[in-house]
């Protein structure tokens, strides 16, 4: 990622002005997403393979989604992006390691619709805000890094570690939401807390 785009990436994040979608590859996925999504929701930084670990460092806590079309990454890369709930979606085939909730799309026009959907998704009226974090029922605002993912993921679960949904628990039952985070075999998932 060149200096200017890292430094971008940074800003976005410690001023709150956007979550941030690395994508990774040769350059012309990321100029094609950014003539159909809406940046008032995404920052996208361009990102090549052999980049990708400094990339995700510049991103707090970690990105939110990576979109890539390259065949292979390090396996750092692929280890690093099961650390944490990052929503990852592939044109083409995926390389081997990622997550299990990664989507692969075999058409661009699939993998952008996937995109802005994941933008537009609405859980019992819990949804992203524009900017960052979420828009909650009762109309504030919460961040949460897990509970975007989740919320941008549904109704697929998200595989990462159970600490990183901790604040979503918490954030959903100040906001008094009707939801519950399920867990099962290393998956997390929204689920509806009516007759729980």
């Amino acid at each position: 990622m060149t200096t200017a785009l890292a430094l971008q990436a940074r800003r976005a994040r410690r001023h709150g002005r956007g979550r941030t979608a690395l994508v990774v590859g040769g350059g012309e996925l990321a100029v094609a997403l950014r003539d159909r999504l809406d940046r008032a929701y995404l920052t996208l930084c361009d990102v090549r393979p052999a980049e990708m670990m400094a990339a995700a460092g510049d991103c707090l806590p970690w990105p939110w989604m990576v979109i890539g079309d390259a065949r292979t990454l390090a396996p750092d890369v692929s280890g690093c992006l099961g650390l944490h709930p990052v929503l990852v979606f592939w044109q083409g085939p995926a390389p081997p390691g990622l997550p299990a909730h990664t989507r692969a799309f075999e058409r661009f026009a699939d993998l952008a619709a996937a995109v802005e959907a994941a933008l537009l998704v609405d859980v019992e009226g819990v949804r992203l805000a524009p900017g960052g974090g979420l828009t909650m029922p009762d109309g504030t605002h919460a961040g949460n890094a897990g509970l975007e993912a989740l919320v941008a993921g549904h109704p697929r679960p998200v595989f990462a570690p159970a600490r990183d949904f901790r604040g979503a628990v918490a954030s959903l039952r100040s906001h008094g939401v009707a939801l519950r985070l399920a867990r099962r075999g290393g998956a997390t998932s929204l689920v509806s807390a009516q007759g729980a």
